[in-house]
């Protein structure tokens, strides 16, 4: 039984081993398939025909939305705010015209009114003696005092015609008296405070029932009818712009159109860029004050060029040509890059030209081209 053992341990190790030989001959008597070099290693390109043609070309860039003015109010006077026709909060619009801040003036009105009346009771004591001295002149300052009331406005003062009235009139301190009054009525304007513009209360520094003092700041407003955008340009893009050069606005799926404004004639140091501002027609609301919108500003007319995607522009303002199954490098004579594109000239029409960005491509190299061309 043992000498069976041995015998069937035998035999499994001649199979195995007869297995492995058979393996090992299949591995090496099988044919390998040569590779071809020449194919593996050679890549295909994106490439455009030459062909010259006119393109109207932009710049694009975003711009923030500043008002149209900021302006911050302020008093002339002391005196206690009180409600008028308008919230004194943030963010409360207004239109032109309206009543912004008002004053108590209660008192200041009473004085006014107490001058007008001290200057009706001059007048009416110098009437006689002009009806005397200057008979010619009686009608017109008769009607001069007729049309003085206590509570409107003094009326234009009278045309002098001479001398002697004139100096008659300074002793009698008419004149000056008439003036007095005057400016009492110019310091009553200044405790309603109207709105210049369009706008909103951006931000409020003191409520109704607080003092306002002279030079005090009550609040702060902006212009909501006239916005202005503000972007920054790189420099060598300041040629091709000008003052009323179109403005395209995108603001989600809608568009607004602007005019360049103002192109400033310097670089700042900070972001090295020059700065431009830009009117924009827009309805209120539309766009918002301190929000950052891509605008799109025409900037010329190109006529003759080949325009290609901006990454087949290489180092050194270099492109390729394809000719005969190599690229062959060549300077090229841009005349205008914008975000997307760059736009050449001095090629000629049917040259066939690398349009996409290479790694490490040389002049000789051997290409194929992709696709049609």
């Amino acid at each position: 039984m043992k000498k069976n053992r041995l015998i069937q341990v035998a035999v499994a190790v001649l199979i195995v081993a007869g297995t492995y030989g058979i393996f090992r001959y299949m591995v090496r008597t099988k044919p390998v398939a040569e590779i071809n070099e020449e194919k593996r290693n050679l890549i295909h390109v994106k490439a455009d025909t030459v062909a010259l043609r006119d393109y109207d070309v932009s710049y694009s860039c975003f711009a923030k939305v500043y008002a149209g003015a900021t302006v911050k109010l302020s008093s002339e006077v002391s005196a206690r705010i009180v409600p008028g026709d308008l919230p004194l909060r943030e963010g409360t619009r207004f239109k032109r015209g309206d009543l912004l801040v008002r004053l108590y003036d209660d008192d200041a009105r009473a004085a006014l009114m107490a001058s007008r009346s001290r200057y009706m009771s001059l007048l009416s004591q110098q009437l006689a003696d002009l009806a005397v001295d200057f008979p010619e002149e009686e009608a017109k300052w008769t009607a001069f005092f007729n049309s003085i009331a206590v509570d409107r406005d003094l009326p234009d003062l009278p045309p002098v015609t001479s001398e002697k009235e004139k100096v008659y009139l300074a002793v009698r301190n008419v004149i000056s008296d008439y003036y007095g009054v005057k400016q009492a009525e110019i310091n009553l304007r200044k405790y309603a405070i109207h709105a210049p513009f369009d706008g909103v209360f951006l931000t409020v520094a003191k409520e109704v029932g607080a003092i306002a003092s002279p030079g005090s700041e009550i609040a702060t407003i902006i212009q909501t009818d006239r916005l202005e955008l503000e972007a920054g340009i790189e420099p060598q893009y300041k040629e091709y712009l000008y003052r009323g050069c179109p403005v395209t606005v995108e603001c989600g799926e809608k568009q607004y159109r602007g005019t360049v404004d103002r192109v400033a004639p310097f670089v700042d140091e900070a972001m090295q860029r020059v700065k431009i501002y830009i009117r924009v027609e827009a309805p209120e609301e539309s766009l918002i004050s301190g929000e950052l919108y891509r605008i799109r500003v025409a900037t010329t007319h190109l006529q003759g060029v080949m325009r290609l995607p901006r990454e087949a522009l290489f180092a050194n303002r270099t492109i390729y040509l394809w000719a005969d199954g190599c690229l062959h490098a060549r300077k090229a004579e841009v005349v205008y890059v914008d975000e997307d594109y760059a736009y050449l000239r001095g090629l000629t029409p049917g040259e066939i030209v690398v349009a996409e960005s290479l790694v490490n491509p040389y002049d000789g190299m051997e290409v194929r081209l992709l696709g049609s061309h």
